[in-house]
């Protein structure tokens, strides 16, 4: 029995897609529909399911030039056997109109990698947060229970290192399931299994310090009501570990002490409107060069001189504006307050009052003069 059972389980993994018989076509369909399809102006979508193929592209396809597009994804290495990664669980790897790849396992070129993978592919992956294997979050149980339950967004693709980097993913499920199921992850199998970008750093700014880049604007989006900037002190720890990079900032400074306005705009809520930053500014020192680059950090808060209407949705929703990432259902009057939070603090910050909003603004300048205003000294 048991051996009828073994073969019928094996003949059955021969026709059925590991990475098909999962939620992440349904989530990657409805990423492409809300975002890609919103620049396709040629776009017939199905009247039904309002898809259309022609929104996806590959990644291949991308137009040339700058910026450079890089999506960040993280792969698992939940059984490794490096003694150093026993925490991090993952890896950086990053896909581009380029390459696809990390320096754990190589840089294969994106026109071939994969079948060449697609944007939409791409993006799915990078926020493919619900998954078995998680990087540095996974947890046996966890993982057991949810590649049981199929709750299963991450995406399995040929290794680079292996003769297979071109195909489209694996030909047998029920090994890479098994591997899934158990948390066997490792950069050395045929096939690698990539997850969300966060499970290995989250602001996404770890592939830019690997290039070298000089002015570094990030926005900081994960849930974090008591402002601890766990995600930033996870930069900036990986930055100097991986790559020899000091990350030092200096206004304010540091964005971790309760004196802090960032941190004081959302632990205790103003009952006046005032003068807060939005940002913070760092500099960024490289290896064997004595040139220094610009970090920008940029957070969510609220302090007092927002628009009336987030004023006012703020005034009701004590998590605004850090409520949680489970929350995939937005009302009407949600959206709108994050949007406009989102355009007041990036004009706040990078725009003076009755001034343009030109793309061609000097962001290093406009940010230090934006908390120099706001009270910080170490700028003067």
């Amino acid at each position: 029995m048991f051996v009828f059972l073994a073969a019928w389980l094996i003949a059955a993994s021969c026709f059925i897609n590991v990475n098909k018989f999962s939620l992440h076509a349904y989530y990657r369909n409805r990423l492409i529909r809300a975002y890609l399809g919103a620049s396709n102006v040629w776009r017939r979508p199905n009247p039904f399911t309002g898809f259309d193929q022609g929104d996806n592209i590959a990644m291949s396809e991308l137009a040339g030039g700058r910026p450079l597009h890089i999506v960040n994804t993280a792969l698992n290495i939940v059984h490794g056997e490096s003694l150093a990664w026993q925490e991090r669980k993952a890896s950086s790897y990053s896909i581009s109109r380029i390459a696809v790849g990390d320096k754990e396992v190589s840089y294969r070129p994106a026109d071939r990698y994969g079948s060449s993978i697609s944007l939409g592919t791409a993006m799915a992956i990078s926020g493919a947060a619900v998954s078995p294997n998680m990087g540095y979050n996974s947890s046996p149980i966890l993982t057991f229970i949810m590649t049981l339950f199929n709750a299963r967004l991450g995406w399995w693709l040929g290794n680079p290192l292996q003769s297979n980097w071109t195909g489209a993913g694996p030909k047998l499920a029920l090994w890479p399931f098994i591997v899934e199921l158990f948390g066997l992850t490792n950069a050395r199998r045929q096939y690698v299994y990539l997850s969300d970008g966060g499970h290995f750093e989250n602001l996404g700014v770890y592939e830019m310090l690997r290039r070298r880049c000089r002015t570094i604007v990030v926005v900081d989006a994960g849930c974090d009501p008591e402002m601890k900037f766990a995600d930033l002190g996870n930069l900036i720890r990986k930055a100097r570990i991986d790559l020899g990079v000091e990350i030092a900032y200096y206004g304010p400074q540091p964005p971790y002490t309760g004196s802090d306005p960032m941190r004081l705009g959302l632990v205790n809520r103003p009952k006046a409107p005032g003068r807060a930053p939005y940002c913070a500014i760092g500099t960024i020192g490289y290896p064997d060069t004595d040139a220094m680059g610009m970090l920008i950090y940029i957070k969510a808060a609220i302090h007092g001189d927002e628009p009336e209407d987030v004023w006012g949705y703020a005034a009701v929703h004590d998590e605004f504006p850090h409520e949680s990432t489970a929350d995939q259902f937005f009302s009407e009057s949600q959206f709108e307050s994050y949007r406009r939070l989102g355009f007041h603090v990036g004009s706040t910050i990078f725009a003076g009052p009755g001034e343009p909003r030109s793309a061609s603004i000097d962001l290093e300048k406009r940010a230090i003069e934006h908390c120099r205003k706001c009270g910080d000294r170490s700028l003067a």
